[in-house]
């Protein structure tokens, strides 16, 4: 398992033409849908991360050329004509975020904002909720904790493909959050947290718990064209 993050930057317009060519043919139909340009920024990042994730596992640059992306039953996207790599995106703020593993994997990253007690009242599970509650008068770690648990529950639905729509509070952590349960379908998945980049927790879950130590930071602007500064992260 290796976990990818790189920082979205504007991209110098005699750039972007080149960069999305890079993309797969989904993501190249994606991005040509958008209309917010930040919007268009983001996904053009997230489709360059897959690429980049792509090729440093060790797959060659002819086969991404040949990549094409299918959804399974519940919407999951993956590799149709490359199964042994699975992966899974997630942006937030100014960062995306693609984790790829050989069997199902799900990631999630979440920029810290607000305290949102509303939201964790509706879709958290009663001893979630009751968690937040007892650090009423450490609102730092109240709100932290009100994210760590979003974007552990983010990853499992990730990971299983059945999306927010299916429920979220079917989703539970543990206060350690090294584990999630599905509770609808008593099923047990492992977990991990990530801190490494400030004001951001990024959650990755795994039917195993084989997790990597810390999260690969690229910069891919600088990887692809050396661009010395001129993009604006």
């Amino acid at each position: 398992m290796k976990i990818y993050a790189a920082r979205v930057c504007a991209i110098p317009d005699r750039f972007c033409g080149r960069l999305v060519s890079l993309l797969d043919r989904t993501r190249r139909e994606k991005v040509a849908a958008l209309k917010q340009k930040h919007e268009r920024l983001r996904s053009i990042f997230a489709g360059l991360l897959l690429r980049h994730a792509f090729l440093a596992q060790g797959y060659s640059e002819q086969l991404w050329q040949c990549i094409e992306i299918a959804q399974g039953s519940h919407g999951k996207p993956y590799l149709s004509n490359c199964t042994d790599f699975c992966y899974s995106l997630s942006h937030s703020g100014e960062w995306v975020l693609c984790a790829v593993d050989d069997r199902e994997i799900g990631a999630d990253i979440q920029e810290v904002g607000a305290l949102r007690l509303a939201v964790a009242k509706r879709f958290y599970s009663e001893q979630e909720y009751d968690r937040l509650l007892q650090y009423a008068s450490e609102p730092e770690r109240q709100t932290l904790d009100l994210y760590r648990i979003w974007a552990a529950k983010e990853s499992c639905v990730k990971l299983t493909g059945r999306g927010i729509g299916a429920g979220i509070d079917r989703y539970v952590t543990d206060s350690a959050y090294t584990q999630i349960r599905d509770t609808e379908e008593d099923r047990l998945y492992c977990i991990r947290l990530y801190e490494e980049i400030p004001g951001y927790v990024t959650g990755v879950c795994s039917a195993l718990e084989c997790f990597p130590e810390h999260i690969i930071i690229t910069d891919l602007m600088n990887n692809m064209f050396n661009m010395g500064g001129e993009g604006t992260c």
